[in-house]
C-alpha cells in the first residue's frame, strides 16, 4: 500500500519512463493470462494476491527510478544496504547468532546464512555488494584506495563464508568482467602463467581438503566447488535440485503450452526460475521471458564502457542464480535490479546525455 500511495504522490516527479522495462509489463500480462487460465483448467489454487507483491515493487520502482536524481539516490542507498548486510553476515556467523531471535544457535553453523538464514541469498547479497561498491566508490588517493580494497576483500570473505557453489562460480565470472581493463597486452601473458598455477593450487587443495579441520558439510561444499572449477561436472552435487527439476518436467510434459497455474512450480519447490515460468504459464510465456532476458543483456553491450560491464555483471548474477533458485523474480529486493538495469540502459542512451552514475570520488 505504501508503494502504491508513494507512486501516486510521486506522479508529478515522474520523468521519461523506461522503454526497456516496459517489456516486463508484457511478461506479466502473459504470465497472469496463461497462468490464471491454466489454474482454472487444472484446478490448482494459490494466493494470487500474494504473487502481486514483486509486481507492485516493480511498478513502484519503475516510476521512482524514472527520475534521474532518485535513480542516483537509489544507487547509493542500495549499495549501502547490501554492503551492511554483507558485514552483518560475517558478524552473525562469527557470533553464531540467529538473525530472527537474536539468540545463539545451539549448534555450530556450517554456512553463513546472513539476515535471511539462506546461504544462497547471503551469497548473491555479497556479490551485489561487491559489484555496487566497486562501481560507486572511485577514490583518488592512496588511503581511500586502500580502504576500498579492504572493503572489497571483506565482501568476498562474507561470500566465502556461505560456501555457495553457485555464488563462488558467479563471483569468478563477475570479477573478471569488472576488472576487464587489467586483462590487456602483457597482462594477458601473466594470466596465461597464473592459470596453470591456479589449477595446481586447486588440485593441491583437493588432496588436502580433508585435513583442513572443516565440518563434513563444509568439506563437501569445497569439493563441490573444486569439481566445478575443474569441470568435473559429473561429481557436482546439485543439493537435490536436479531431482526436483526432474519431477517438475512431468508437469511440464503434461501441459507444455498452457502451463499448470500461477505459482504452481513454487508449490512444487522447483529450484529453477526458467522452468518455473514454463511450468506455471506455458511455452509462449517462457519464450518471451527468454527473449526479454536476451534483450536486456544485448542492450547492456551498447552502454558506455565505464558502465557496460557493470550492467552486464548485475544481469549475470541474476541469470545464473535463476538456474538454481526458484524465487529470483519473485523477490522484491531482486526484481528492482532489473528496473535499475533497464533505466541504466535508457538513461545512458537518452538524448539528454547526463551522467547516469555519479561516483563517489574521494
Amino acid at each position: 500500500m505504501l508503494l502504491i500511495l508513494g507512486t501516486i504522490l510521486f506522479r508529478q516527479n515522474i520523468m521519461s519512463l523506461s522503454s526497456t522495462n516496459k517489456l516486463w509489463f508484457i511478461f506479466y500480462i502473459l504470465y497472469y493470462s496463461f497462468g490464471l487460465l491454466a489454474s482454472g483448467v487444472s484446478g490448482f489454487q494459490t494466493s494470487i494476491i500474494a504473487t502481486f507483491v514483486p509486481v507492485i515493487y516493480f511498478i513502484g520502482f519503475y516510476f521512482l527510478l524514472s527520475n534521474t536524481e532518485q535513480f542516483k539516490v537509489f544507487f547509493k542507498v542500495i549499495t549501502t544496504c547490501f554492503v551492511i548486510s554483507s558485514f552483518v553476515t560475517i558478524i552473525l556467523i562469527k557470533l553464531n547468532i540467529n538473525a530472527y531471535t537474536g539468540e545463539e544457535h545451539g549448534w555450530a553453523l556450517d554456512r553463513a546464512g546472513g539476515i535471511t538464514g539462506d546461504p544462497n541469498a547471503a551469497a548473491y547479497t555479497s556479490i551485489f555488494a561487491f559489484i555496487l561498491f566497486n562501481q560507486l566508490f572511485q577514490p583518488k588517493t592512496f588511503l581511500f584506495r586502500l580502504i576500498k580494497v579492504l572493503v572489497l576483500v571483506t565482501l568476498f570473505y562474507s561470500l566465502f563464508l556461505t560456501y555457495s557453489t553457485t555464488g563462488l562460480f558467479v563471483f569468478t565470472i563477475v570479477f573478471f568482467l569488472i576488472n576487464h581493463k587489467f586483462f590487456t597486452g602483457i597482462k594477458l601473458v601473466l594470466i596465461a602463467v597464473i592459470i596453470p598455477l591456479f589449477y595446481t593450487a586447486i588440485f593441491a587443495l583437493k588432496s588436502q581438503v580433508n585435513s583442513l579441520g572443516l565440518s563434513a558439510a563444509q568439506t563437501g561444499k569445497v569439493n563441490n566447488i573444486i569439481n566445478l572449477l575443474t569441470f568435473n561436472l559429473e561429481d557436482v552435487d546439485s543439493s537435490g535440485r536436479s531431482n526436483l527439476i526432474e519431477r517438475a518436467l512431468y508437469y511440464l510434459y503434461e501441459n507444455p503450452i498452457l502451463g499448470n497455474g500461477v505459482d504452481f512450480a513454487i508449490d512444487q519447490h522447483v529450484h529453477n526460475t526458467y522452468i518455473v515460468i514454463w511450468v506455471d504459464a506455458g511455452l509462449f510465456t517462457f519464450l518471451f521471458f527468454i527473449f526479454m532476458l536476451g534483450y536486456f543483456f544485448l542492450k547492456t553491450l551498447t552502454l558506455s564502457p565505464h558502465i557496460r560491464y557493470f550492467g552486464m555483471s548485475i544481469l549475470i548474477v541474476l541469470y545464473i542464480f535463476m538456474v538454481s533458485l526458484q524465487s529470483v523474480i519473485n523477490q522484491p529486493n531482486l526484481i528492482v535490479f532489473f528496473v535499475f538495469v533497464g533505466y541504466l540502459i535508457d538513461h545512458n542512451t537518452s538524448k539528454e546525455s547526463f551522467k547516469t552514475l555519479k561516483t563517489l570520488e574521494t
